[in-house]
């Protein structure tokens, strides 16, 4: 810093690991947990089973900004804050996940359940062992738009965390930009560094998720 003396520490390579293990994690569990609660809204009978899913939908409609604040006291007053756990947990969960693999699952034979079921399956079993290898096409499209959105997160890590071993890389690349000036050439080798890995999962994987999205569609 030419006004402090101050010398700028890049960590690179923790934003980088945080970028990537945050957004793993977030996948991971908002893929779980939106596969188990499409398989209550979808293969479970019970009462008032449309009624709570209609609900669970109108959250769609509420605006992130709107929940942040209160999120964020969740947050603080659980002792998240400046952690990997504050980063994960709110994020664990989605309705647009549910949602999608619900359509996903309405448009698997409830024959197979049926079946699964005299064979004496409880229902976890025929949602592990019959419905999930069957929803794989879903469960593969969810991930990746999961993956894309947690990795370019930066608006709850930005007020969630002042640490810097924890900041993500769309946090960490502010320090390029403001604390120490603008350093054009470090901002664009870090935006490149970000960018990179979603090109990688997103060529890899479009094939499954253009066929998740098209089956999921299928009935409603």
């Amino acid at each position: 810093d030419p006004v402090t003396g101050k010398k700028l520490e890049l960590k690179f390579g923790r934003w980088y690991f945080n970028s990537l293990f945050v957004a793993l994690c977030v996948t991971l569990l908002q893929v779980l947990t939106s596969a188990m609660a499409a398989y209550a809204f979808s293969r479970m009978r019970w009462r008032g089973r449309d009624t709570v899913f209609l609900l669970y939908l109108a959250t769609m409609m509420i605006p992130g900004v709107v929940t942040m604040i209160p999120n964020f006291q969740i947050m603080v007053g659980l002792g998240f804050l400046n952690t990997y756990h504050g980063l994960i947990i709110p994020a664990a969960f989605t309705a647009f996940g549910t949602f999608l693999l619900r359509q996903f699952m309405l448009s698997i034979p409830p024959s197979l359940d049926e079946a699964a079921s005299m064979d004496g399956a409880t229902h976890w079993q025929t949602f592990w062992e019959v419905i999930m290898p069957l929803a794989r096409p879903g469960l593969i499209a969810l991930a990746i738009i999961t993956y894309l959105g947690a990795y370019q997160s930066f608006f709850w890590p930005l007020i969630m965390l002042n640490d810097e071993q924890l900041f993500p890389m769309s946090v960490g690349m502010l320090a390029l930009d403001s604390s120490y000036g603008r350093q054009t050439e470090l901002i664009m080798a870090a935006t490149v560094m970000n960018v990179v890995p979603l090109i990688i999962v997103f060529v890899m994987f479009q094939k499954h998720l253009v066929k998740g999205l098209q089956l999921g569609g299928v009935k409603g």
